[in-house]
């Protein structure tokens, strides 16, 4: 697997089969299915806490973070997208107050960026070969 290849699920998450895309550097980290279960079990409780129901959410497990990004049509989850956040980088997420929005860099290359507007989050993502099918 190359550092812009995905593994692409799909699990059961929130009650609803959802596809799941895992990037590298993730897969690197979360080897088999069992862990990659019982992180998507971590996931599934942060996202029923928060109430804001943010578009980005971070996970910490055994020292790293995770940066996954949530797809939603209305209010029903229909993708997850997992990588590790780039701690190599100086300032892994860089916000750029003029246009309103955050840079997250992920370490297979991935580039989240999330920005508000009218008080929805609406989350763009891209890596650096091209862009997602949202």
């Amino acid at each position: 697997m190359s550092e812009n290849e995905l593994l692409i699920e799909k699990e059961k998450f929130l009650g609803r089969l959802v596809e799941i895309n895992w990037y590298f550097m993730a897969i690197k980290k979360i080897t088999t299915t069992a862990k990659r279960k019982k992180f998507l079990a971590i996931l599934e409780k942060q996202i029923s806490q928060e109430a804001n129901a943010s578009n980005v959410i971070f996970v910490e497990e055994h020292g790293d973070v995770y940066v996954c990004m949530i797809f939603r049509a209305k209010s029903i989850i229909k993708k997850v997208v997992i990588d590790v956040l780039d701690q190599n980088l100086r300032k892994p997420i860089q916000p750029n107050l003029q246009a309103g929005n955050v840079y997250i860099y992920g370490a297979s290359g991935t580039i989240f960026q999330p920005s508000v507007k009218n008080g929805h989050p609406d989350i763009i993502d891209s890596e650096k070969s091209g862009d997602f099918d949202a």
